[in-house]
């Protein structure tokens, strides 16, 4: 039986698979056992992946809206007519009025991902939207001001930390993945606990990974900025912290002042720590010969969140933990320079969104003002959206507003495996690709290894018949429009000519395709060779290799080299929430029916976007359970497994209420991902439903000043049983 060795690409883990077929068709995924780099191991998303290959529901051929239902079309046909349509409502309404979505999956698809940026270059549009503004946005803006870089991923040196700080992270289930990975990251945390190293986890929840935990700390949620402020107040006061980098720090004087602005008994009100354990933590940090300091998307996804993830960044420059042993490092000699790759491709400019005025992050403006940009008229009104890969209703907060302005689009163009909650009113549905059907270098993904390793993605079965490739229909979309694709309309001919003579030689890589931007990518990066990485089943490098440190201050993104540690707009920011601890005493909970939301995620299930596969294989699972602290539902007459009403200023939904001591007083937990519907577009009818989905009741319009990120951790709902 043949046995295609390629890697998971439903997360950054890229966890080796061993992909067994017979007769065309996926027999059984496996782990690659002979993998280097992966743990050897996966979850049950990747052995779930082949179900959606032959899935009754799955998208084969564009299909066009015909009344409530989808028929079938051609390529030639769909590139027809929405080439028409968009230059129409370009010339009429300007090329702002075309918008795109890019969800989490299109950035494991190079040749998808590379040239739909391409097609949306070439139309000129300012309104891009991507998934990263619901979660990361905070850490790019970051890393942008801090370093210059808004890609300058730092990995864990996990093996040989002596003390780990976890916080707003579940890392048994993230699996240590967040802009960056640690394979089996968390089996290693623990075999380095064994010999004497210390876990802390701050989460207001005691997850999978605090039970492991040497201490848990439970603060309230969205107030991560203020503990980790009072950890740097309290290094900083009694001279804890040291660094060997200390000529490349700008600003400890700014932070040094931020930290005095405010007193250690009211942060710990105002997180509900005692101040006794915010001095522990602080002092044990400090001292430990080695560590790090993480913050994910805990704390990621709530109103402080940029300034909370800054500040981490913070702490560990002050406490010499980045580039040393054990603690935090830029992987440079990876398939590709990830700083330098991305600070040529990402844009400069920073633009502004119409309505509100807010910051677009590495090109992209925040999904949670998208409705209001389609509904809004006047100049720069959304009028078409082309989503790839993504579920935005179901991922992004509000989504019922979001999916009423779908409606008023004049086109709606999704590519998809699916017809998904986010597809109701598409115009057209154009096909996706599997991964398992997909064969390239994914350098951007590949860029993002700790350690000097690229393994290639092998087709394991061929797609279905007359599929079109992700990026080939966005490419010929772009030349049907002609569109200037690289720079220029005049190089057009140019680019279709390279195709006939790719044919005509037999050589594939001369046409202007992904395969040739991934060739010179790899050449550019002048650490690998392209015909090795082809060659290389299970991958080629060196995954044992040690870290070398040093090389983030050689690629700081600012003339003079050096760190920024207090950028004006943080300190402005940061200050604004200072202000806010002065009134510790009503950050908690007002009223007993009062909660704040956050969210929790399944190892075992994809969230949004691929989640009919990881549904089939948790038969238990249904996604509209509330977690709430025993006590709470005591006071509120709320028995276990009584349906409750939850209710936001933005929506309401019904749950069923989980009683549990895990999560502290005042807070809810519900599991992010689920409410989602898919369809059956030949009929139009709702083919799967399960779960309700808890992003509903999250504003779009209470968003982090600094990145646009909503608030997904920390939303006041109010929960109250239902009537019999």
């Amino acid at each position: 039986m043949p046995v295609t060795y390629t890697y998971c690409q439903l997360c950054e883990q890229t966890c080796g698979l061993a992909v067994k077929t017979e007769h065309g068709k996926v027999t059984e995924v496996m782990p690659d056992k002979d993998n280097p780099f992966s743990w050897r191991d996966f979850c049950v998303k990747a052995g779930a992946s082949h179900l959606s290959l032959e899935h009754p529901d799955r998208i084969t051929s564009p299909m066009r809206r015909v009344g409530d239902k989808f028929v079938k079309a051609t390529y030639e046909e769909a590139i027809e007519d929405i080439s028409r349509r968009l230059a129409a409502i370009t010339r009429t309404h300007g090329p702002d009025a075309v918008a795109s979505y890019g969800g989490n999956p299109s950035s494991f698809n190079f040749g998808g991902s590379s040239f739909f940026s391409l097609l949306m270059n070439g139309i000129g549009t300012r309104n891009k939207y991507w998934v990263g503004s619901i979660d990361q946005n905070g850490l790019h803006v970051a890393l942008r001001d801090i370093l210059g870089a808004p890609f300058a991923i730092l990995h864990t040196d996990i093996d040989r930390s002596d003390y780990m700080l976890f916080i707003g992270s579940n890392p048994k289930i993230s699996g240590m993945n967040w802009l960056g990975h640690i394979p089996d990251g968390w089996k290693r945390a623990l075999e380095a606990q064994k010999r004497g190293a210390r876990i802390t986890i701050v989460d207001p929840r005691k997850t999978e990974s605090a039970e492991k935990a040497d201490l848990h700390l439970s603060p309230i949620p969205g107030t991560d900025w203020a503990f980790v402020l009072g950890l740097i107040k309290v290094i900083v006061e009694e001279n804890l912290g040291r660094t060997r980098y200390a000529d490349r720090l700008m600003g400890l004087s700014d932070i040094k002042a931020l930290a005095a602005s405010v007193d250690l008994a009211d942060i710990a009100t105002y997180c509900d720590i005692e101040e006794s354990l915010v001095k522990q933590v602080a002092r044990d940090f400090a001292a430990a010969r080695r560590g790090f300091a993480v913050a994910r998307t805990g704390v990621a996804q709530t109103l402080g969140g940029t300034v909370g993830l800054w500040l981490t960044l913070v702490l560990n420059f002050i406490t010499d933990r980045v580039e040393t042993e054990g603690g935090l490092y830029y992987q440079h000699k990876t398939v590709t320079d990830l700083i330098r790759m991305t600070n040529d491709l990402v844009p400069d400019e920073v633009i502004h969104s119409r309505l509100k005025k807010s910051a677009s992050v590495v090109g992209y403006l925040p999904l949670a003002e998208l409705a209001d940009e389609i509904t809004t008229p006047g100049e720069g009104q959304v009028k078409a959206l082309i989503v790839h890969a993504g579920n935005p209703v179901v991922s992004g907060p509000d989504g019922p507003a979001l999916d009423r302005a779908l409606s008023q689009l004049d086109l709606l163009v999704a590519v998809d495996l699916f017809q998904r909650e986010s597809h109701r009113h598409a115009d057209w549905l154009i096909p996706g690709e599997h991964f398992l059907e997909r064969e390239e270098v994914n350098v951007l993904i590949q860029a993002t290894h700790p350690v000097p390793y690229v393994q290639a993605s092998r087709r394991a079965v061929d797609p279905p018949e007359d599929l079109m490739p992700e990026w080939r229909f966005f490419y010929r979309l772009a030349l049907k429009m002609n569109l200037p694709i690289v720079k220029s309309r005049l190089f057009n001919p140019l680019l279709r000519f390279s195709g006939v003579l790719a044919r005509l030689l037999g050589k594939p890589y001369l046409e202007f395709s992904p395969q040739l931007m991934e060739r010179l990518l790899v050449a550019k990066g002048k650490q690998f060779r392209y015909k090795d990485i082809l060659a290389a089943e299970h991958g080629v490098g060196n995954p044992q290799e040690r870290p070398t440190f040093g090389a983030l201050f050689d690629r700081v993104g600012f003339a003079d080299n050096k760190v920024r540690l207090a950028p004006d707009n943080f300190l402005a920011r940061a200050r604004e929430l200072v202000a806010t601890v002065n009134g510790a005493a009503q950050n908690g909970t007002a009223d007993a029916d009062t909660f704040q939301l956050i969210s929790r995620r399944r190892m075992h299930m994809m969230n949004s976007w691929l989640a009919e596969t990881s549904m089939t294989m948790m038969k238990n699972a249904q996604g509209d359970h509330i977690h709430l602290n025993k006590g709470d539902c005591e006071r509120l007459d709320i028995g276990n497994g009584e349906r409750v009403k939850v209710q936001s200023e933005t929506g309401s939904i019904e749950a069923i209420a989980q009683l549990t001591a895990d999560v502290r007083p005042g807070v809810a937990v519900m599991e992010y991902g689920w409410g989602n519907r898919r369809f059956d577009p030949a009929t139009g009818e709702v083919s799967q439903q399960r779960g309700v989905n808890s992003n509903s009741l999250v504003s779009r319009t209470e968003l982090d000043p600094l990145s646009g990120v909503p608030a997904l951790n920390g939303s006041r709902i109010r929960v109250a049983k239902l009537a019999v």
